[in-house]
């Protein structure tokens, strides 16, 4: 008899065990659910405002800084390194996401012109995102930067060097493809 209570006591000793114990699958990381994932660009827009008012026509040629974007892709890469475009037009730099998901930055994505006219902490702003939504299907990211205009700009405008700043907000959504 006691054999059989023994027997029951470690039968509802591991029905109790395993019943408390959960089944838990982690939930990945924003940085897991980033990396090693061809993304693809489904949504822009982009907004250019002046603390002047309006830019003249002429002088903006209907600039817009994410017009091409839509339907490039970027792969983010575990090492920090991203891809972006088709292997013929491809361009490579660094990213990091912050520890709380929040923040992606890069590096090297803003390239040419817009170097030869703002400043290394200006053109870092340009880079960093608040990541609004990142999950294993979705990236939302947003910016809005103000970017001072060079003295010769702003005299081409006005006709007097008088500081302008133009404020520039970015939204950019992906999708895992």
């Amino acid at each position: 008899m006691k054999k059989i209570n023994l027997f029951f006591v470690f039968v509802l000793f591991f029905a109790l065990l395993s019943a408390c114990k959960k089944d838990d699958e982690k939930e990945p990381t924003a940085k897991e659910n980033l990396v090693g994932k061809t993304w693809v660009i489904t949504e822009v827009d982009s907004d250019i405002s002046s603390t002047f008012g309006t830019l003249p026509p002429e002088l903006t040629n209907d600039f817009n800084p994410t017009e091409g974007l839509e339907g490039q892709t970027i792969i983010f890469n575990e090492n920090g390194t991203f891809l972006v475009g088709e292997d013929d037009n491809q361009q490579q730099g660094n990213w990091t996401l912050s520890e709380n998901g929040q923040t992606l930055t890069f590096s090297g994505l803003a390239e040419g012109d817009l170097t030869e006219f703002v400043d290394a902490q200006t053109l870092a702003n340009l880079q960093t995102f608040e990541v609004t939504t990142l999950n294993n299907s979705k990236l939302a990211i947003q910016n809005n930067t103000n970017v001072a205009l060079p003295e010769e700009i702003t005299e081409q405008i006005t006709g007097f060097p008088i500081p302008i700043t133009l404020i520039v907000k970015l939204n950019i959504t992906f999708d895992k493809q």
